[in-house]
């Protein structure tokens, strides 16, 4: 048979309990009956990253987590899977990560403490789905190596790995000579890879989908299906706009700013991945899987316009005054320096004449709030610093953003009441950013919203589907 693979990933809550491993099972058997090799990437189940976090931020005595392994005997019994395909090695893998944090904590030994989640689930499922087809469990980490980056930070570097993207043709054809053998199905855990000196590192929250996407561009694969528990892309969080429209198809460079831009879905390094190969990726609901979903590849639609408004929460704003009031030449960049020197990604950028705004993602960055305060206090001795410590960057996203600006007038008496920290276009023409402080920024999202996104049977050129609360209606 060709290898022509298709790579399913799935979330933590799609891998949580036995319904939904009998769910991974049908699509991955119907994809099978289509005539394709599968490969199958999977998260953690619901739950257990977080339960690890806390374990390597805390481990106490080293005793073992027996909340974690009490969830995994709960899956395995549900799964009808024996203990002995996991349990023991499990106990020692865990051990053996607890010991080395104690050792010398750091988050080297907190990727290898995180990592144990995606081990224990596709262990297990691998189990599972042999019941019913030959499945091979493959170590991600023979799969996929970081680059090395001795300039970043340490939490970045281990927690927040990057690899690069890129076709490799003869992947699929290696495997069975590196594996001893290959089934048509193959299981491998998202999240992890492994670092130059042999350890293990993470991709970063949500680096599932990062580590499905740069398979799926080795194997060549036909397209990349991400199920996870909503139907794809919206035109806002529908938790917060109920009439929030689901988005039929966007391309990469849209998405991209989307992921970017604070929409949860699916993560933007694993787009970034997806348009370096050309891999299309279809988002779709493993509870709905009826409904088309999102589709995402190199063209999207003809529409110009705003298509979603997402917002980032957790923004730190630093207005950065210079203490020099002349043309000071540099100034910027012994700002920039220092940024870069404590390996931190900065988001958003305005200058004046006397004061520069920058605005930082606290959690992409890892930034804690000690070393926030650390960052204030080196920047303090080069020019005056107020900080904002808890904004929100509401953004309008979509190709042609600028074609909305003739429609904001509904939306900017918000600021009538309210301080605008910053507005800021995108190059690129595919974002507007408003930056404010957290409290009120729903009222702006919903405003946004309405004067900006077509309600009603408006398709905008097929790219607005059905609402948030027509499709829960269903």
């Amino acid at each position: 048979m060709a290898d022509n693979w298709i790579v399913l990933k799935f979330g933590g809550t799609s891998v949580a309990g036995r319904r939904q491993w009998e769910t991974v099972a049908s699509l991955v058997g119907a994809r099978r009956c289509e005539g394709y090799r599968v490969l199958l990437v999977c998260s953690a189940a619901a739950g257990v990253t977080n339960r690890l976090a806390a374990l390597a931020a805390d481990p106490g005595n080293g005793a073992l987590p027996t909340e974690i392994l009490d969830i995994h005997r709960t899956l395995g019994r549900d799964l009808a899977v024996d203990e002995s395909a996991w349990l023991n090695e499990a106990v020692a893998y865990l051990q053996c990560s607890l010991e080395e944090l104690q050792a010398e904590p750091g988050p080297k030994p907190t990727a290898g403490l995180l990592a144990v989640g995606e081990w224990l689930s596709t262990k297990i499922g691998a189990a599972f789905l042999a019941q019913s087809m030959e499945t091979t469990w493959v170590d991600a980490r023979d799969l996929l190596r970081v680059v090395d980056e001795p300039g970043r930070a340490p939490a970045r570097r281990w927690l927040s790995a990057a690899c690069e993207p890129g076709v490799d043709p003869q992947m699929g054809a290696r495997w069975p000579d590196l594996f001893g053998g290959l089934a048509s199905v193959i299981i491998t855990q998202g999240f992890i890879a492994r670092a130059p000196d042999g350890a293990t590192a993470l991709l970063g929250r949500g680096g599932s989908d990062t580590s499905a996407a740069l398979l799926a561009g080795r194997l060549g694969a036909v397209r990349l299906e991400v199920w996870t528990d909503v139907p794809g892309l919206f035109s806002a969080d529908p938790r917060l706009i109920e009439e929030a429209r689901l988005l039929s198809a966007v391309d990469y460079d849209e998405a991209l700013e989307m992921a970017a831009s604070g929409a949860k879905v699916i993560q933007s390094r694993s787009l970034r991945a997806a348009a370096a190969t050309g891999t299309p990726v279809l988002i779709q609901d493993v509870n709905r899987r009826d409904l088309s979903g999102t589709r995402i590849g190199k063209e999207g639609s003809a529409y110009q316009g705003v298509k979603t408004i997402t917002c980032q929460q957790r923004m730190a704003v630093l207005l950065l005054e210079n203490l020099d009031h002349r043309h000071q030449v540099g100034f910027l960049a012994e700002v920039f320096g220092i940024f870069s020197r404590r390996g931190l990604s900065v988001d958003l950028v305005a200058t004046s004449e006397t004061t520069t705004t920058v605005a930082l993602n606290i959690e992409a960055n890892h930034l804690p709030a000690e070393d926030l305060a650390a960052l204030v206090a080196e920047l303090s001795g080069r020019c005056r610093v107020k900080l904002f410590d808890d904004c929100v960057c509401v953004n309008l996203v979509g190709r042609g953003v600028r074609t909305a600006l003739c429609r904001l007038q509904e939306v900017m008496s918000f600021f009538e009441r309210r301080p605008l920290l910053m507005l800021s276009q995108s190059a690129n023409d595919l974002c507007l950013s408003l930056l404010v402080e957290s409290g009120d920024h729903e009222e702006l999202l919903r405003a946004a919203h309405r004067a900006l996104i077509p309600s009603g049977d408006e398709t905008g050129g097929g790219v607005f589907a059905a609402s948030w609360t027509r499709i829960r209606a269903l």
